[in-house]
């Protein structure tokens, strides 16, 4: 697919699903599609290439938006090829993305597609979601701007592709707002249905899945569900 078809057919199933998607940001969706390609061939960021991409990442991605919220600060953990982070990105402009990967390759390749969309909301971190130094013991100095912005907490935190268990939504618990939101991207027959309802944090606060959302990929693409957490704080 040329820019020109893609964008159009990128319109086009993003409108068949109810999602408006603008010339631009479909635009930008099909360049980070051509730098996956592009970095594929050294670099294993999928398996999943072509029109199929488009449908299975790109728009698998933009989908779930919809129950996201619209503004604050996000972090996209295992970001690896960049989904959902840079999609999302592009479509939810007041959201402040951090893309988390402890792959420096894969790092390395989204700090490249950041620079060439121009997405000024969006910043590439490499590590791991238990070294990161925001979860540092308390009272370590804040020394990075990055820890500075993030010292509320997450609005919103985005898994795709990355088995979670309950360890690790205790982790993220403790990094959210309050009434921050994981929002995890799960196939119809995931074993997340598995992983506690119910997390308890420090105190009284806990962590309570939602009613999941269930929606339907274009072009036979399968059935997704979107499995989500929010921190209440008493």
């Amino acid at each position: 697919m040329n820019e020109t078809e893609c964008r159009e057919k990128l319109q086009d199933l993003c409108a068949e699903c109810g999602i408006p998607l603008s010339r631009d940001q479909a635009v930008l969706c099909c360049r980070h599609l051509d730098l996956v390609s592009l970095w594929n061939r050294r670099v294993n960021l999928t398996r999943v290439t072509g029109f199929e991409a488009l449908v299975k990442h790109v728009v698998d991605s933009v989908l779930p938006a919809r129950w996201l919220p619209e503004a604050g600060l996000a972090l996209d953990v295992g970001s690896g090829a960049g989904f959902p982070g840079l999609p999302l990105g592009v479509v939810r402009p007041g959201l402040r993305f951090f893309l988390l990967d402890s792959d420096r390759k894969k790092a390395s390749f989204l700090k490249v597609a950041v620079t060439d969309l121009g997405l000024k909301n969006v910043t590439v971190i490499l590590g791991r979601l238990e070294d990161v130094p925001w979860v540092s013991p308390p009272g370590l100095p804040k020394v990075s701007p990055q820890e500075a912005e993030m010292k509320g907490g997450f609005d919103v935190i985005t898994v795709r592709a990355v088995k979670i268990h309950a360890g690790m939504l205790q982790k993220m618990g403790a990094l959210l707002a309050p009434r921050g939101v994981i929002a995890y991207w799960a196939g119809p027959s995931s074993s997340q249905a598995l992983v506690p309802a119910r997390i308890v944090l420090e105190g009284a606060t806990v962590v309570e899945r939602l009613e999941d959302e269930a929606y339907e990929l274009p072009c036979r693409g399968g059935r997704r569900r979107l499995i989500r957490w929010v921190r209440r704080d008493s």
